[in-house]
């Protein structure tokens, strides 16, 4: 039989046991191919590119903080992202609904939106564009950190 009277399959290992070392051995197999998926980035195939992202809703803090020449970390893998190469910033602004029902599109005081340009080494194929070891894409968001900040922002562009 191939199940005996005590569960376990050809009277060796249980069922249940069996089904579990499948998993972990399949969630291994996976992590592995995903790892090895990712090309081995050398600097003789990158090339320089310029990344816009932009942020919104931060306080005066943060803007005086950045400045031109901040490297740029990954706040996840705190893998090598780039250097801040310039800063746009505006007056953030959200839709309100003021007393009278009328929505309007108002300045929130004290607070500012803006944009970051990064100058970035990165691996660019056909497949995609690796900087450190993110993919990158318009309209991603990502969260990058310098030694005094972090930020949450969205890719906005990506200049070869």
């Amino acid at each position: 039989m191939i199940i005996d009277s005590k569960g376990k399959l050809f009277g060796i290992i249980n069922i249940i046991d069996l089904v579990l070392i499948v998993l972990v051995v399949t969630l291994i197999s996976g992590g592995i191919y995903k790892l090895n998926s990712l090309k081995n980035v050398s600097i003789e195939n990158q090339k320089q590119i310029t990344v816009t992202v932009e942020f919104e809703d931060e306080r005066k803090g943060f803007i005086d903080s950045i400045k031109d020449g901040d490297m740029l970390f990954d706040s996840v893998r705190g893998t090598e992202f780039g250097r801040v190469i310039g800063k746009t910033i505006r007056p953030h602004r959200e839709v309100v609904i003021n007393k009278d029902g009328k929505v309007e599109y108002k300045e929130i005081p004290g607070s500012f939106a803006g944009e970051v340009k990064i100058q970035s080494m990165a691996s660019v194929s056909d497949s995609g564009i690796i900087v450190g070891s993110k993919p990158l894409y318009i309209g991603s968001e990502t969260r990058l950190k310098s030694n005094i900040y972090v930020f949450s922002c969205k890719v906005l562009n990506i200049e070869e």
